[in-house]
């Protein structure tokens, strides 16, 4: 029985080969040179889609996104148009003004602290010329993209100590003190007096900031008192008279 079969087991082993050799040649081989691609997702996991064709753009890369100890994504300043995910919100940030506040998405080589560090909310910017940049709201944000979250007086703990009169200070320091980052020294102004952009002032008798920062009284008036812009003891002039020795006319 062996002999009568054996030659008939070896022709089934010949056409078994020929078999195999044919679906080889005809799906070209894979000799892994780099010369054939394969489906990185979506399919079936290797399968061979033949030689690239000439110009076709490369896979994109995979995300690459910060993780901390534990894989868990830590959120950072996103940059648009690079294809990495770095304030963890599962998506790209296109470049431009996303968010109409005048202030462009940071770019990849921009100065972190000049552009816009969160370009989906209106908010959110860095100072511009001569505009300050947002306030802090207390919103566990970095409004004013410094990279500081909450620093201003009125959000952070250093300042409390103020109660209404916070804005004897403008800011916590670093390290925790309760500032007056325009006036000299690390403190808040005295008692009675405003933290400005020129420093400690009182907003009752200041003639630059009279009842505000920033609020200059005009040549209708010649002195702030009481936080109003007067001319001599009574009111500014009209806005076609000056205040001269004063007295209007």
């Amino acid at each position: 029985m062996r002999a009568r079969f054996a030659p008939r087991m070896r022709l089934s082993a010949v056409l078994a080969t020929i078999a195999l050799a044919g679906v080889l040649a005809a799906c070209g081989g894979d000799d892994d040179s780099g010369t054939t691609r394969r489906d990185g997702g979506g399919g079936t996991p290797g399968t061979d889609l033949g030689p690239r064709p000439d110009g076709a753009p490369p896979p994109p890369p995979p995300v690459d996104l910060g993780v901390d100890g534990g894989g868990a994504c830590v959120p950072t300043i996103e940059i648009c148009g690079d294809r990495i995910d770095q304030n963890c919100d599962g998506r790209e940030t296109p470049c431009g003004d996303t968010d109409m506040d005048g202030i462009n998405a940071c770019r990849t080589g921009d100065d972190l602290t000049r552009c816009d560090c969160d370009d989906a909310r209106a908010d959110v910017r860095p100072p511009f010329g001569t505009l300050p940049g947002a306030p802090e709201l207390c919103d566990g944000r970095d409004n004013d993209c410094n990279g500081r979250i909450d620093e201003s007086a009125a959000c952070c703990t250093a300042c409390a100590s103020l109660g209404a009169s916070r804005d004897r200070a403008d800011v916590c320091t670093p390290e925790g003190v309760c500032d007056c980052s325009t006036a000299p020294g690390l403190e808040p102004c005295g008692p009675g007096q405003t933290c400005c952009g020129t420093g400690c002032v009182d907003l009752n008798t200041d003639f630059a900031n009279c009842g505000a920062c920033g609020a200059q009284c005009t040549p209708q008036a010649d002195r702030c008192t009481a936080r109003s812009c007067t001319c001599g003891t009574g009111p500014a002039c009209d806005f076609v008279t000056m205040c001269t020795s004063g007295a209007c006319g």
